[in-house]
């Protein structure tokens, strides 16, 4: 194991930043953190876990969703550097940097921490019990969430021949009080290990005191838990019973979200009134707020082409109503991948993503199937998908001799894996969870930059992580090779 000492910062800001940014919320100092003394300040403390957490859409521009070649981010150099997959990326300080990712989830992770080491110390009634168990599942859930994002952002992506020796990253179970702290990066099977055992224990606890889980969509609810479970075992896909899992938990999700029904039409987005919407709609998972969106709109500009060339490949024929994926409304560009809301203390309008939607359910339920060479009950879940977003749809073109067909394959398995990730590439545009599939099938991506020169992910970065932060470099923790 890997011990390092942090001095200041080395997992993340000290104890002392934990709720920075959260102290208007909380009404206290951050310093006077130990009075959290109640169950109603222990909920708040948990809250402020939900408002540390950036997004991982920066991974975007490491995918193969994107081009230089149209000039437009050369004064962005983070831009840049996550295009062209540098280990050395010169603003970490940047809010939609890996680093600043890195930090924010941890100082989620301590929030967390402090809610659970609060509970432990004050006197629980019998009346509150019931309650006191449902926020405790809730933060176990996410306290697993936040590791395992952060496993599969810096570190490999999970192997069962290397996982016991491939480097993990800090699995922190306690509040950090004190100036230096010893921490073990571990491993990625023991850092998987200790996020199933949060997450398999927040759902017992949330499920034995599920009339107490009362959570808005900024929070994890019962569809985003299952959702989140179902990711975990996707990805991981250590053997049969992580693929039981993964189906499993898929299903209890869509059950949860009110069934596939609830998926809304593609062209519903573009009739819907520019604005404050859908945050409520039931197909939406888990909100969470957007920080770059002008960066993002010239990702779209630059990549409509190539997004053109990817859809004119569909291997259906289907008229798919994703081609028009942006629409227009007031001058600005409106991707369904977002949802415009309303901020109550700014009085602004503000982007948010949708980091859990019912969509990654059904096709984690598809790849399931297919993985367990049940192709019928793949298709059908593919089929469920795709009614909502071809025009004239046919279920009876969707057939496994269709697939193979075209994807010049005589497997079943590989057609039906090609397929499901051809529409998770759609479906998720700009939301960063390309990212995730490039690692999970080790997908050659070629970027091409503006001098005329190619780079190949392969021979670049071949593990497909982020480099650990500069200042937890120098804290002394050992970075990825």
């Amino acid at each position: 194991m890997n011990k390092i000492k942090i001095y200041g910062y080395g997992v993340f800001i000290l104890a002392s930043f934990i709720f920075t940014g959260c102290e208007g919320f909380l009404g206290k100092a951050p310093d006077e953190r130990l009075t959290i003394n109640n169950l109603e300040k222990i909920n708040q403390t948990l809250t402020s876990s939900y408002q540390n957490s950036r997004g991982y859409r920066f991974s975007h521009f490491c995918t193969d969703d994107v081009t230089l070649t149209e000039g437009v981010y050369e004064s962005d150099p983070i831009i840049t550097d996550l295009y062209s997959w540098s280990q050395n990326i010169q603003n970490q300080t940047h809010q939609d940097s890996p680093s600043e990712y890195w930090r924010t989830a941890y100082a989620s992770i301590a929030a967390v921490n402090h809610a659970l080491k609060a509970m432990e110390n004050i006197k629980i009634n019998e009346a509150d019990k019931e309650k006191a168990d449902a926020i405790k599942g809730e933060a176990l859930v996410m306290r697993s969430y936040c590791h395992f994002m952060l496993v599969n952002l810096f570190s490999k992506h999970y192997n069962p021949q290397t996982a016991s020796s491939d480097l993990g990253i800090p699995y922190v179970t306690e509040p950090e009080n004190k100036l230096e702290v010893n921490y073990e990066r571990g491993t990625v099977e023991s850092t998987y290990k200790s996020a199933e055992d949060d997450l398999l224990e927040g759902i017992r606890l949330l499920e034995a005191n599920s009339g107490s889980f009362k959570t808005n969509k900024y929070h994890f609810t019962f569809p985003t838990v299952y959702l989140y479970a179902s990711r975990f075992y996707t990805f991981r896909n250590k053997d049969s019973k992580d693929i039981e899992q993964a189906i499993n938990f898929a299903e209890k999700s869509i059950r949860a979200f009110g069934g596939i029904g609830v998926m809304r039409p593609w062209t519903d987005y573009e009739t819907d009134n520019y604005g404050p919407i859908d945050v409520d709609q039931a197909e939406v998972g888990m909100v969470q707020n957007s920080y770059t969106w002008t960066s993002f709109n010239w990702v779209y500009q630059s990549t409509l082409d190539i997004a053109n060339k990817q859809w004119s490949r569909n291997p259906l024929r289907f008229s798919d109503d994703r081609l028009n994926i942006s629409y227009t409304r007031d001058g600005d560009i409106f991707v369904p991948a977002f949802y415009f809301i309303y901020d109550s203390t700014s009085g602004n309008e503000k982007t948010a993503t949708d980091i859990f939607p019912i969509a990654e359910a059904v096709l984690n339920a598809a790849e399931g199937y297919a993985r367990s060479k049940q192709p019928d009950q793949a298709i059908k879940y593919i089929g469920d998908l795709e009614k909502t977003v071809y025009s004239n749809f046919n279920l009876k073109q969707l057939t496994v001799d269709n697939l193979k067909t075209a994807w010049g394959t005589e497997d079943t398995e590989e057609a039906l894996i090609k397929t499901i990730l051809f529409e998770r590439r759609i479906q998720f545009l700009f939301k960063g969870m390309r990212w995730f599939d490039i690692r999970r099938y080790q997908l050659e991506v070629e970027h091409l930059l503006t001098d005329g020169n190619t780079l190949k992910l392969s021979q670049v970065n071949p593990d497909r992580s982020f480099q650990i932060p500069n200042y937890a470099i120098a804290a002394g923790m050992q970075p990825n090779e």
